[in-house]
């Protein structure tokens, strides 16, 4: 049976999209990462996740958490702000859907393996 855990996006603040979208999956208790490349925004990026578990017929768990890093060699700069943007607009696709958030790889050390 698969699972999905987590989505990671990966989207540099410092770079324009497209973007690679990473998704936590679980296979018979296997953990593994699978990629989803060329989101041209978050909505594309959410769109091609939904598509992805629905051609798999695997469902969300209450669980399920969207993750955007901490950039943090961007703090200070001028891509800082985007990269809160960024943040705000994942976030509000997790609400939407009823999922969970939460940044990774910033000063506390979560990173997406917190959330398997």
């Amino acid at each position: 049976m698969t699972s999905i855990h987590w989505t990671l996006f990966h989207a540099d603040p410092s770079r324009e999209p497209p973007f690679s979208i990473e998704l936590g999956i679980a296979e018979d208790g296997i953990r593994k990462e699978i990629f989803i490349d060329h989101c041209e925004h978050i909505p594309d990026a959410i769109e091609k996740l939904k598509v992805w578990s629905g051609g798999k017929n695997i469902p969300f768990p209450t669980t399920f958490t969207l993750l955007y890093p901490i950039y943090l060699d961007v703090m200070g700069s001028d891509d800082e702000d985007t990269m809160h943007q960024v943040a705000w607009l994942v976030k509000e696709q997790a609400d939407l859907n009823k999922w969970m958030f939460a940044r990774v790889n910033g000063l506390d050390g979560r990173t997406k393996e917190n959330f398997y």
